[in-house]
């Protein structure tokens, strides 16, 4: 019988890394008898190999097999259509079948019900995995990507030391929702494996989501698999980079939070050197009620090598002078930017 792997990241985990390597090397892994399909994608996508925006896109609408029938769309070769029947082929193949996208992760009930529903007709076994962040570093590293994305955060200040004890936050980015619907869908189909174990496996988190398709290696060992995909702002860089968000928030001028844009204030911020981003002590005081929330909601669903972390925060103080050169560089680019026909 087939078997689908369903690997449902989770974000930051290198999962961007893994669907990469399974994209870049689709004849390798045939020959290892997986299937890893190929979708089309809006023409602004950067990741052309994460299924999270395909599958959901199905799902949301029906099954795969209704969808095909009852589709009154006029053009047929537009992408909804155009995906569905790429996962019609993705079934129907009779290989092994990989579907990987961290934002699966976040999908409804009915959606996963939907899915398994069409694995099950055309003959798979389901196995679904993820891989786990505890909460505060990826309540960092979310909180860093959102910001990386455009979007503002009212916890994460540039002088951190200088503000006044301010009204509780009650939300920081987490999973342990995610995960107790995961749970409840798929049952003992699902395996979660923390990130330390990923981390820590010889050849890095692609080769420990490759482990869990019982597969063997479809690479040798002296091939690396390490590769970053995704690449994070530091500390100072995602303190500025948050400031401008903040000012650019409700522009009419959309073009500043285009993609092209935010890639010119990273740009300007390139020669920024500090350490990873973290929050501030004091920034974590503001959400520490919510964090320990959060760490017993995972512990009750995972257990407590789930939450194991270290809570290291970040230097409050900032150098006016790196700030200031920063935000300098930046408002040119933007406004050179905007000023290109």
């Amino acid at each position: 019988m087939k078997t689908c792997y369903i690997h449902v990241g989770f974000h930051k985990t290198g999962s961007t890394s893994f669907q990469q390597f399974c994209g870049n090397n689709r004849n390798l892994l045939e020959k290892s008898d997986l299937y890893y399909p190929k979708f089309q994608y809006p023409p602004q996508k950067g990741n052309l190999w994460n299924h999270t925006g395909p599958i959901s896109m199905i799902y949301k609408r029906g099954r795969i097999t209704l969808s095909e029938k009852s589709s009154n769309s006029k053009d047929r070769n537009d992408l909804l259509t155009m995906n569905q029947k790429a996962h019609l082929k993705a079934l129907e193949q009779e290989k092994n079948l990989l579907i990987s996208g961290e934002g699966l992760s976040c999908l409804t009930h009915d959606c996963y019900q939907r899915l398994i529903e069409d694995l099950s007709d055309y003959g798979y076994n389901i196995k679904v995995f993820a891989v786990v962040r505890p909460p505060y570093s990826f309540a960092c590293s979310a909180l860093q990507e959102k910001i990386k994305g455009g979007r503002y955060s009212r916890l994460i200040g540039l002088n951190p030391s200088s503000r006044k004890r301010q009204v509780k936050l009650n939300e920081i980015p987490h999973r342990s929702t995610s995960i107790a619907t995961l749970r409840e869908v798929f049952g003992a189909n699902i395996q979660f494996h923390p990130f330390s174990k990923a981390l820590a496996h010889p050849e890095g988190p692609i080769g420990f989501c490759w482990e869990q398709l019982s597969l063997p290696l479809p690479w040798t060992s002296t091939e690396t698999t390490s590769t970053v995909h995704n690449i994070s702002l530091n500390n100072l860089q995602t303190r500025i980079f948050n400031r401008i968000n903040q000012e650019l928030r409700g522009q009419r001028n959309k073009a500043q939070r285009s993609k092209s844009g935010l890639k010119l204030i990273r740009q300007s911020m390139e020669s920024l050197k500090s350490g990873r981003f973290l929050l501030t002590e004091q920034e974590f005081s503001f959400i520490e009620e919510h964090y320990i929330k959060i760490k017993q909601d995972m512990e009750q669903l995972l257990g407590p090598s789930f939450t194991e972390e270290d809570l290291v925060f970040s230097d409050p103080e900032i150098k006016s002078d790196a700030v200031i050169d920063a935000l300098a560089r930046c408002s040119a680019l933007l406004i050179n930017n905007s000023r290109t026909p």
